[in-house]
């Protein structure tokens, strides 16, 4: 009796639900180029996350700008951006025509009167405040009174 040749083996291939999963995880993670949380400059100049507060390098400015922005407001704003800009306790960063960055710190979340809708309320003050300051490329944060984001990166 003649010995059977031996069958050649296949190289090992994945299971076509594995491959599947890996796809998929990896279009969520990084296909769709989307994020929660942008990256943005900070006032030191370096980028990051802006999922937290920068540190207020001038607190006199900052809070100089908030009243500047809650008076801009009050005389032009709709009465939904004034009632948000209410809540605008310091306005950090720097921007010109041409470019910058704001990050807006608020009473959202612990303020004297509770807040419907967190959300909404921020949506409303980074839309007044992309009509109070225009520029090419700027960008406005607003952040809760605990210093998180709440809306990142909305152009102005």
């Amino acid at each position: 009796m003649t010995p059977r040749p031996a069958r050649p083996t296949r190289p090992a291939r994945p299971h076509s639900r594995t491959v599947a999963v890996v796809a998929l995880g990896a279009f969520l993670a990084g296909g769709t180029g989307c994020s929660v949380l942008e990256d943005t400059a900070r006032p030191d100049g370096t980028t990051r996350a802006a999922e937290e507060l920068p540190t207020d390098q001038d607190q006199a400015r900052s809070k100089e700008n908030a009243r500047a922005f809650r008076a801009w407001t009050e005389t032009h704003g709709t009465e939904a951006q004034k009632a948000a800009a209410a809540r605008v306790d310091r306005v950090i960063g720097t921007w010109d025509a041409h470019t910058g960055n704001a990050y807006v710190s608020t009473d959202i979340g612990g303020g004297r009167t509770p807040v419907a809708d967190p959300q909404g309320a921020a949506d409303v003050i980074a839309e007044a405040f992309s009509s109070w300051k225009d520029s090419a490329a700027g960008f406005v944060s607003v952040y809760d009174v605990y210093g998180h984001a709440v809306v990142t990166n909305h152009r102005f």
